[in-house]
């Protein structure tokens, strides 16, 4: 994991995330890319000296940031800054996309953990639109070493086993241990995809089939990370999948999806 971009709009929820990308960066001497989107003034003519001077005020506020996080980066890490003019989720998925980025780290706002996740934030749109693995901080987690990871699965394929290859790089840099949750409701019974255990390999993990309904997901993942004291929850997202029921089911009903770690989402094929 060499490259990874974390957006910021300078709020603390986005300060937390961006401490966390350093903390992760640490351990795999990355290059971290703080990217600061700003919307100008669409105008000409004589508006041009506006649309400058935002440029410039963004440009020295990114600046200021990256700076009072320069204590807690060691030598290898890399911090490049870049504030571009245009819409948020579309520059981020850009440069996410055409830069080969690993990993994208973003803050959610929320006093629910990743609440805003479904209220149509910026991080979730990230989500959606990009395939890029993407690492929702919640709002005011603290960073600690990642440990104990939690991946809950359906009984669907993971087609691509790559897929999982970002949560592979962590448990290994972290020398961490990663816990498959099979829930099992009166709509999913079947195991789990066998593929995940030949993907894991040597990595440290065990399997843990848990009984729920399809109305209390959330709470048995959170009851499992918060006993567990799980540091990472892992979600994979896929067409018809276990992420995109929870996420259906949550905008229907108006409830939130919420998570009390932080949550990465790997996208499968």
């Amino acid at each position: 994991m060499k490259k990874i971009l974390v957006p910021t709009d300078f709020s603390e929820h986005a300060n937390t995330a961006l401490r966390y990308a350093i903390n992760i960066g640490n351990y795999f001497n990355a290059k971290i890319y703080v990217l600061h989107v700003y919307d100008s003034i669409s105008t000409t003519g004589t508006y041009d000296k506006v649309r400058t001077f935002i440029k410039e005020n963004a440009e020295r506020a990114l600046a200021d940031n990256v700076r009072s996080f320069t204590s807690t980066i060691y030598d290898k890490i890399i911090l490049e800054e870049r504030a571009i003019d245009g819409n948020a989720v579309d520059v981020i998925c850009s440069i996410a996309a055409h830069e080969k980025m690993d990993m994208i780290i973003m803050g959610t706002q929320g006093a629910s953990g990743l609440k805003e996740i479904f209220l149509g934030s910026n991080t979730f749109q990230v989500m959606k639109k990009s395939e890029v693995p993407l690492l929702a901080i919640p709002e005011g987690f603290k960073y600690r070493p990642i440990k104990d990871i939690l991946l809950p699965v359906d009984s669907g394929i993971v087609a691509n086993s790559d897929i999982l290859n970002p949560l592979i790089e962590l448990s290994k840099a972290y020398d961490s241990e990663i816990k498959v949750m099979h829930l099992e409701t009166e709509k999913m019974v079947v195991g789990y995809d066998p593929g995940i255990d030949i993907k894991l390999g040597a990595i440290p993990h065990s399997f843990h089939r848990v009984i729920g309904t399809n109305d209390d997901t959330n709470d048995v993942i959170n009851s499992f990370v918060e006993e567990d004291g799980s540091d990472l929850l892992c979600m994979i997202r896929r067409k018809r999948g276990f992420w995109e029921r929870l996420f259906h089911k949550s905008v229907t009903t108006n409830e939130v999806f919420n998570s009390p770690v932080p949550l990465l989402i790997l996208h499968s094929e």
